[in-house]
């Protein structure tokens, strides 16, 4: 029986498919973001009078989508390059992100703020104006312009409704309208239906530079991947076929979430998968794997194919094995029907016709046990093209196959 060093240490030298995991982390600050370059212009040309006229007026925006959709890391990569880009001007920039999961009072904030930017605010004792002046103070003593981006502010408005917390962040100038305008604001929300629970005097501050993030679909989530593979992973390790099959899951236009973030996180998920192994490249069954475990939900796909019929089971048995055999992400109904044929006569049961079988597999889809798609290029004709990433598929050829035992059983009884 091997030690618990052996263990760890067979683990911690065993080779690996990852080159830099964390250029896959949300933390990550890319180079470049394919199909955020847009959303970077319009930060750029809000913001413009920041560095051609520092200090005359706040500047404000809004970023607004859904999760993953590159909001949080725009934010961050225009912060850093414009903080620098000031700096070349002579303009002391510093850039403050504050999680309003986290911080979701106003107090909570604004020592977030302040301790990003080094000043010290005594942890009880001040109002939140007081604290507010506190720290136009110091960024009047130090000539510093800041941009803060308060993210998640949907947690902070919610968890503050009706109040003048707000306000009082957004509007710290109204008393002093000829004092060096030093803070500048980014909000990023999920829903610009935030806004609609602001008072109206403070709403009105808003209106205007809204920037939205719409969902990524398959293929620029295919060029995100691509961008960050040769940063994070050896050579060679991960095929062309993973990749569209990753952005094929999760593109918007495939239904799926649009999520970058998402996307990535199974993209981790599979070549641990693949090293947990010990093999040199990742498969599209570790993408499977993956997939359930970045999505759990999907784990409960197991109660819906208990309640599915006999042909239903066939036909789904039949996919497996044709995805298995083929070892691709998606197959032609072609396929599936010859291996549902073979199974139908192994189990002595009396084959359905197409139109029945494509009515089951539709019923199938929209279940969600299984994804359909029309075959495009690298593909003869348009033909139905079905796949199954909600679980691996050994795991689920052996539920299934007992599924059909106990169904075949029972009718015998």
């Amino acid at each position: 029986m091997s030690s618990a060093e052996d263990i760890i240490s067979d683990v911690l030298s065993s080779p690996s498919v990852f080159k830099d995991k964390a250029k896959l982390y949300p933390e990550y600050l890319p180079q470049r973001l394919p199909h955020r370059e847009n959303q970077l212009k319009s930060l750029a040309n809000a913001f413009k009078n920041l560095i051609t006229n520092p200090g005359e007026s706040v500047q404000k925006v809004v970023l607004v989508g859904s999760y993953g959709t590159g909001k949080t890391v725009t934010s961050r990569v225009f912060g850093k390059t414009i903080s620098s880009l000031a700096s070349n001007s002579g303009i002391k920039l510093k850039y403050v992100h504050v999680n309003c999961y986290k911080a979701r009072t106003l107090p909570q904030i604004l020592h977030s703020i302040a301790k990003e930017l080094g000043i010290y605010i005594p942890p009880r004792g001040l109002s939140t104006q007081e604290m507010m002046r506190a720290i136009l103070d110091e960024l009047d003593r130090r000539k510093l312009y800041t941009i803060i981006a308060l993210d998640e502010f949907d947690y902070f408005v919610s968890s503050n409704p009706g109040s003048s917390s707000t306000y009082t962040l957004v509007r710290a100038y109204d008393d002093e309208p000829h004092r060096t305008k030093r803070i500048n604001f980014i909000f990023i929300a999920r829903s610009s239906q935030v806004l609609d629970l602001l008072e109206p005097a403070t709403s009105t501050f808003f209106v205007k530079n809204i920037i939205r993030f719409p969902p990524y679909s398959s293929g620029e989530l295919y060029d995100i991947l691509s961008d960050r593979i040769p940063l994070a992973f050896h050579e060679g390790v991960i095929d062309d076929n993973v990749v569209r099959y990753i952005a094929d899951l999760e593109g918007a236009d495939k239904d799926g979430s649009g999520s970058a973030r998402t996307a990535l996180e199974i993209l981790v998920r599979a070549g641990e998968s693949a090293d947990s192994e010990g093999r040199g490249y990742v498969t599209i069954e570790d993408v499977r794997k993956a997939h359930v475990i970045v999505k759990p939900e999907l784990a409960m796909l197991q109660d819906t194919i208990e309640a599915l019929g006999l042909h239903h089971l066939l036909l789904l048995l039949a996919i497996i094995k044709t995805l298995k055999d083929k070892g691709e992400g998606f197959v032609r109904i072609g396929d599936v029907e010859e291996n549902y044929h073979m199974l139908c006569e192994n189990f002595r049961q009396k084959k359905r016709k197409h139109t029945q079988v494509y009515t089951y597999i539709m019923d199938m889809r929209n279940m969600k046990i299984i994804q359909t798609k029309t075959s495009g290029k690298g593909f003869r004709g348009k033909s139905t093209l079905i796949g199954i990433s909600n679980a691996p598929l050994d795991v689920l050829e052996k539920k299934v196959e007992e599924l059909i035992e106990n169904k075949l059983a029972g009718e015998a009884r």
